[in-house]
């Protein structure tokens, strides 16, 4: 597990619900600078989970049918686990040597508001591989549905099969931060109807609900979870715009 804050290099895609929450992708992703909430200043706290030590982020839990760890405790690094393709060392387009998360079917991730101090305002994962057409819903607060994601990416590129293609890779997100009656995300859900696997599963809060409340443009993180310094110009974006568009 990480803890950190990046720049971001990167197009972000947004569409917009009924419940006024920002969702976000998919849009490729190979490593943690991709992350389209790389370079937004002021989170009360962000965590980024790769599962390479484990799954031990704080404040989260994870449900689905069969979920493991690739190389932990399901299957082997040089098999057919897929994780984001940085984090073996080096982006070469695979993903193998690495550890993601493997379910036999959806995987659910539930957030604690009593751990975290406040359920996050920005969620997001990577979806690694897996078969069909690949659908992302967020949950708010209260449990009303934010809305989904869909992608059709399945298999571009090197992606074909299930031994460590990354060019497939693509990032789910939802944002809440900015909008009326929307204080937090509840849990995500991400699918593709068949065996998926997940890695790079990130969190944070941003704004007045967040422990300790900074705002926008405000740097204000624990020690604990210190930036990691990457030397990299970012383009951050806000959900406030409402932009519709296709998804890739």
């Amino acid at each position: 597990m990480k803890s950190i804050k990046v720049g971001i290099a990167g197009l972000v895609l947004l569409s917009t619900t009924a419940a006024n929450a920002g969702l976000i992708g998919p849009t490729p992703y190979l490593q943690a600078t991709d992350s389209p909430f790389s370079g937004i200043a002021g989170f009360s706290y962000f965590h980024l989970e790769d599962f390479e030590d484990g799954f031990n982020t704080p404040g989260v839990s994870g449900s689905g049918a069969s979920l493991c760890v690739t190389a932990l405790d399901c299957f082997v690094s040089g098999g057919i686990s897929d994780s984001v393709d940085a984090d073996n060392g080096v982006v070469d387009g695979s993903g193998l040597f690495a550890k993601s998360h493997w379910a036999s079917g959806a995987i659910e991730y539930t957030f604690n508001a009593a751990v975290l101090g406040a359920l996050p305002t920005h969620v997001g994962v990577v979806w690694t591989d897996g078969s069909n057409t690949v659908r992302f819903e967020a949950w708010d607060q209260s449990n009303n549905s934010l809305g989904f994601l869909t992608g059709n990416h399945v298999g571009v590129g090197n992606g074909a099969g299930f031994f460590g293609g990354t060019d497939e890779d693509r990032f789910y997100g939802v944002d809440t931060s900015g909008f009326v009656g929307v204080t937090g995300i509840s849990r995500i859900r991400i699918e593709n109807f068949a065996p998926i696997e997940t890695d790079h599963l990130q969190y944070g809060c941003l704004g007045a609900t967040c422990p300790g409340g900074p705002g926008p443009g405000q740097v204000s993180l624990p020690a604990t979870l210190a930036l990691l310094s990457i030397g990299l110009a970012g383009i951050g974006y806000r959900t406030r715009r409402q932009i519709k568009v296709a998804l890739a």
